[in-house]
């Protein structure tokens, strides 16, 4: 009889514990018999639902708080958890209140077994309004950074364009207006020192302005800083002469630059011509 006693007042005390917590939450704790009608509803229903915890005592759950065009859903949902005698968690659902409002709620549900017998189910709710406008305003915030991340990618598309296209026009300029009168002077220059000077001038000229070694560095990273000059004089219509004066280099070695090129640009044994194929890439 004393250990009965103890176990009573042991389950009185967990029991008193319990309810003590449930008023104190912001969610709303519940439990229902096997039918599904309320044995248990804490204080916060009234802010959730409008009701008062005794309005909803023997009152069932599903034709009380769900709207009659989601009830069939709702029912199958616990027949599930009857069958599987197993916890649902996180299940976002609409609830009625007592004024006939609809609101999203989040339910958590589990049944209560008496062996493997579903004797009732407890859950905890929670309202959703104020998560679901986040929600929505985190969605719409993300739209607009995306929006504006992809304008920032078209402006800096547009942008490495236009400057390209400057640049093409650079390169196009001098190679007109200027580098064809510095050859001219270089070819009647007697002066071997100032003739050696002309030839740096052009040599830097070609490397500073040169949109092609640029373009071909970034598609053929293989190449080195000589090949790419060897390979823009070539596209500019070089002979290997003229190219072993600007370079200072013997005819042999511009030679085997351009046999590397032709391996590594893959055409060393097809019937390609070399400046055509380099003009293409560029």
């Amino acid at each position: 009889m004393k250990a009965k006693a103890s176990t009573d007042r042991t389950l009185a005390s967990e029991t008193a514990r319990f309810h003590e917590l449930a008023s104190q939450s912001l969610e709303w704790v519940w439990e229902t018999d096997a039918q599904g009608d309320f044995t248990y509803c804490s204080p916060s229903c009234s802010a959730l639902y409008g009701y008062e915890p005794l309005e909803l005592l023997g009152r069932n759950i599903i034709e009380t708080l769900i709207p009659p065009e989601d009830r069939e859903a709702q029912r199958k949902i616990i027949e599930e958890i009857r069958l599987g005698r197993k916890p649902r968690k996180g299940l976002r659902r609409r609830a009625m209140r007592k004024n006939g409002a609809v609101i999203p709620i989040e339910i958590h549900c589990l049944p209560v077994l008496a062996g493997n017998t579903v004797v009732g189910f407890r859950g905890l709710s929670r309202d959703l309004r104020a998560i679901q406008e986040l929600e929505l305003h985190l969605e719409h915030k993300t739209r607009e950074l995306t929006e504006v991340n992809n304008a920032l990618r078209l402006l800096l598309h547009q942008g490495a364009e236009a400057w390209a296209e400057h640049e093409r026009r650079i390169h196009d300029n001098l190679q007109r207006l200027v580098l064809p009168y510095l050859e001219k002077i270089q070819e009647r220059c007697k002066d071997q020192e100032l003739e050696l000077y002309l030839r740096v001038a052009l040599a830097n000229l070609e490397r500073i302005t040169s949109i092609f070694s640029l373009t071909l560095s970034a598609r053929l990273g293989g190449l080195t800083p000589r090949e790419l000059e060897v390979a823009e004089l070539i596209r500019q219509g070089r002979s290997t002469k003229q190219i072993a004066a600007i370079l200072d280099l013997s005819s042999r070695t511009v030679e085997f630059y351009r046999d590397k090129l032709r391996v590594k640009l893959g055409i060393k044994s097809k019937k390609t011509n070399l400046r055509s194929y380099l003009s293409s890439l560029a």
